[in-house]
């Protein structure tokens, strides 16, 4: 991280009003219903996930992408 971009990080952090925090953290937290993909069994192993969809008479479902899942590139 560049010197510009601690700077600009440190800018955002005090503009943040104390009082205000909590309202803020209530609104970036993710809600209940935000969180429903993760009761999901997924697997992780292609040939296992290949197997058990087999068994189950079901598709897959897959997901590829590159690089990081908070900043895909």
């Amino acid at each position: 991280m560049s010197y510009q971009e601690k700077q600009s990080h440190q800018n955002i952090l005090d503009s943040i009003n104390p009082q205000e925090f909590g309202k803020l953290h209530s609104f970036i937290k993710p809600k209940t219903e935000e969180l429903r993909w993760t009761e999901i069994p997924w697997e992780i192993n292609l040939w296992q996930a290949r197997q058990k969809a087999g068994q189950q008479n079901r598709p897959l479902f897959i997901w590829a992408m590159n690089g990081n899942p908070l900043g895909c590139t």
